[in-house]
C-alpha cells in the first residue's frame, strides 16, 4: 500500500459513554490509526462538508429538558473543534455542499435546518410520520433534502421522501405512489419488521440509491428529476453502500461479507472487493477508489482499488458510526505503537472482574495487530457459561486443575485483555 498525501479517512465512533467517543484519523496508505480526537456524547453521525472537505459536523447529545442541542464542527487539518448550540433535539445529520446549512433530524417530527454561521434554526415538518429510524442526504444544490422514511402507520411500503427546502414541492409523484405536501415518495421495499430505509445520493445529485438493509427486495436507483426507479440490483439489499466522489464506482457491502462494485447507472456487477461479515458496517470511498470499512466489532480496514485483500485490521476505541474521506490532517501523528503480535484466529477481548475474565462484547478478527501489553494474568482457568454467553463464555480462575492460561492487558485498547492462545507473538 502506498502513502496518500491528499486525504485521510475520518471515522466517528461511540464507546457508549462520554469518555470514549470521538474521531479516529486513518491513514489510507498504511491502514493504521494516525490520530484521534475526543468528543462529547455523540447523538448522530458525522456529515462532511463536500466543498473543500475541511470540516466535519458531529451532532452531540441534546438536552431534552431545555430542548437545545449541540453540534461540533471539526477542522480536518488540525482536529480543532468549535461547538454550536441550536434550538431543538435531533439525531443524524446532513450538510449542504457550501456548508452554510446543517440539517438535523428530529426523530418522529421533522428536520431542523441550522445556519452554520449564525446558529439560527428553521424547522421543516417531515411527511409520513411517525418515524423510527431514518437517514438524510442533502442535494447537490442544497435545495432538497432526501429522507429515508420509516413509517409504522398501517401497512405502508417503505419509501424515501423529498423535502423541498426552496421553491415548494420539488417533483410530481409517480402514479399510484404516496405523496405529501412536503415532497414526493417512491416505493423501495415491501413492508418488513425492524426496517431502516437507507439512502445515498450521487455526487451530481441526479440519482438517489435506496435500500432496506437485509431486505429481500434489492437496492434501487431513482432518478431525482422524475422520482422514478430506473434500475434494480440483483439479490437482496446490501448492509451499506458508498460511491466515489466522481460517481463512477458504487460499492455495496452485504451482511455476509460479500463486497460488490456496481455500475452506478445499471446496478449490474462490475467487480468485487473483500469484506467481513457484519450486519451494520459503515464505509466510504476516497477519490482514488480506496475504501475504508468500519465494522461493529470496533475494527476498520482499508481496501485499495481493485484489491483482492484488505489491510490488517486497525482497532477503534468505539463502535464506528460513520466514515468520510476528507482533506488530510496536518497534526502530528500519534506515536506508532510497538506491535508484539497478531491474532492467528478470530477472538474475543475480555475484562477482569474478581479474578474472572468476562467477554467485553468486542472481537478482533484474524490478522489484527496486537500493541504492547503492560500486565500478564497467569493462572489456571475453567471456561464456563458458554451455553449462555454467545461471546465465548467466562474464564473462571481456579486454584488447581483447569487450563494453564495467559491473558495480556492492552492499555491502548482500554485495558481489555487478549487471550495469548489466540495470538501469534513476534
Amino acid at each position: 500500500m502506498t502513502q496518500s498525501d491528499g486525504y485521510h479517512f475520518y471515522i466517528a465512533y461511540s464507546g457508549g459513554d462520554s469518555f470514549a467517543n470521538g474521531l479516529a484519523v486513518l491513514d489510507p496508505g498504511t491502514g493504521r490509526i494516525r490520530a484521534t480526537a475526543g468528543s462529547g456524547p455523540l447523538r448522530g453521525v458525522l456529515a462532511r462538508h463536500d466543498g473543500t472537505g475541511t470540516r466535519l459536523y458531529l451532532p452531540l447529545e441534546s438536552d431534552a429538558i431545555s430542548r437545545t442541542g449541540q453540534f461540533a464542527m471539526v477542522d480536518t487539518r488540525t482536529l480543532e473543534a468549535e461547538t454550536s448550540t441550536y434550538r431543538g433535539t435531533a439525531v443524524l445529520s446532513a450538510v449542504d455542499p457550501a456548508a452554510t446549512r446543517l440539517f438535523l433530524l428530529q426523530l418522529r417530527d421533522g428536520v431542523i435546518e441550522v445556519d452554520t454561521t449564525t446558529g439560527a434554526s428553521t424547522f421543516h415538518e417531515a411527511p409520513g410520520k411517525p418515524f423510527t429510524t431514518w437517514m438524510t442526504q442533502a442535494s447537490d444544490t442544497g435545495k432538497r433534502l432526501y429522507l429515508g422514511n420509516v413509517n409504522n402507520a398501517g401497512n405502508r411500503k417503505h419509501t424515501p421522501y423529498v423535502i423541498a427546502l426552496e421553491g415548494g414541492v420539488p417533483v410530481t409523484p409517480q402514479a399510484g405512489e404516496q405523496s405529501d405536501e412536503a415532497g414526493a415518495a417512491v416505493v423501495v421495499a415491501a413492508p418488513k419488521e425492524n426496517f431502516t430505509v437507507r439512502i445515498l445520493l450521487s455526487p451530481d445529485g441526479a440519482t438517489l440509491y435506496a435500500w432496506v438493509p437485509g431486505h429481500t427486495d434489492p437496492l434501487v436507483a431513482i432518478d431525482t428529476a422524475t422520482m422514478a426507479v430506473t434500475a434494480r440490483a440483483e439479490g437482496p439489499a446490501p448492509a451499506a453502500t458508498a460511491i466515489t466522489p466522481d460517481g463512477t464506482r458504487l460499492y455495496a457491502l452485504y451482511a455476509d461479507g460479500r463486497g460488490l462494485v456496481l455500475d452506478p447507472a445499471t446496478l449490474s456487477e462490475a467487480g468485487t472487493f473483500p469484506g467481513l461479515p457484519d450486519a451494520a458496517p459503515v464505509l466510504a470511498a476516497a477519490p482514488d477508489g480506496t475504501l475504508c470499512i468500519g465494522y461493529s466489532n470496533r475494527i476498520c480496514t482499508v481496501v485499495p482499488p481493485d484489491a483482492d485483500t484488505s489491510s490488517a485490521p486497525a482497532r477503534l476505541n468505539g463502535v464506528p458510526l460513520a466514515v468520510a474521506a476528507a482533506t488530510a490532517t496536518e497534526v502530528a501523528p500519534q506515536p506508532e505503537p510497538e506491535y508484539v503480535g497478531e491474532y492467528k484466529r478470530d477472538g474475543a477481548l475480555r475484562k477482569e472482574q474478581d479474578g474472572n475474565l468476562f467477554t467485553a462484547g468486542a472481537f478482533c478478527p484474524r490478522g489484527t495487530r496486537i500493541p504492547g501489553y503492560d500486565k500478564v494474568y497467569e493462572g489456571h482457568y475453567i471456561l464456563t457459561d458458554s451455553d449462555r454467553d454467545e461471546n465465548g463464555g467466562v474464564w473462571r480462575k481456579v486454584p488447581y486443575g483447569g487450563q494453564s492460561k495467559y491473558f495480556y492487558r492492552i492499555p491502548q485498547w482500554g485495558n481489555l485483555l487478549v487471550d495469548g492462545d489466540q495470538v501469534t507473538w513476534k
